[in-house]
């Protein structure tokens, strides 16, 4: 995976129209409920694994039916469960507000020719959003068993609604794999 990117992205290319893979898998879905790790609305879907196996960085699959250049894509989205992208994002935002105030504070004492302490609560904000993210990586490492069940069982229900993958040029699947991301 790559080193600078959180919630790593695929997407498979499938046979069909947009409206058609999205009929195939509300089908699918239908038949299945009750299906309390799944959940599909229209053209966007996600995974989520059983509450027995989460860990702290466990991840949950999102994905959306899109149409781009003529072919439809699924495309695949990793991130932490909701509860614990909002409490990173929380500590991301509180260290960035103690980051510019400690700053101002900072630069405020030293311009008044006083000891600059404020300034050390900047440098300890930055220290702690940069402990975050490398955590987070981390973290995303950790999960790379679960986001690869994810992503088979994404394949099984795609199988199973009979959405066909499309065939790349060479031969082989159009699936892009866990660590290839995509960027729009």
């Amino acid at each position: 995976m790559r080193w600078f990117r959180l919630r790593p992205t695929f997407e498979i290319a499938v046979v069909g129209d947009r409206n058609d893979v999205i009929d195939k898998i509300a089908r699918r879905y239908q038949a299945m409920m009750p299906a309390p790790l799944m959940f599909v609305a229209g053209e966007y879907g996600e995974l989520h694994l059983p509450v027995a196996e989460h860990r702290v960085w466990s991840p949950h699959l999102s994905f959306y039916i899109q149409d781009r250049e003529g072919l439809t894509f699924v495309q695949g989205r990793f991130a932490p469960r909701l509860e614990v992208w909002t409490f990173v994002w929380v500590i991301y935002l509180a260290m960035a507000f103690s980051a510019f105030f400690g700053l101002a504070l900072g630069y405020s004492q030293w311009s008044l020719g006083g000891s600059a302490w404020g300034g050390w609560v900047a440098i300890g904000a930055g220290l702690v959003i940069a402990t975050l993210y490398v955590v987070a990586h981390l973290g995303q490492q950790w999960s790379d068993d679960q986001m690869r069940l994810l992503r088979e069982q994404l394949d099984d229900f795609l199988r199973l609604a009979e959405v066909e993958i499309l065939p790349a040029a060479t031969g082989e699947s159009a699936v892009q794999p866990i660590g290839i991301v995509t960027d729009k």
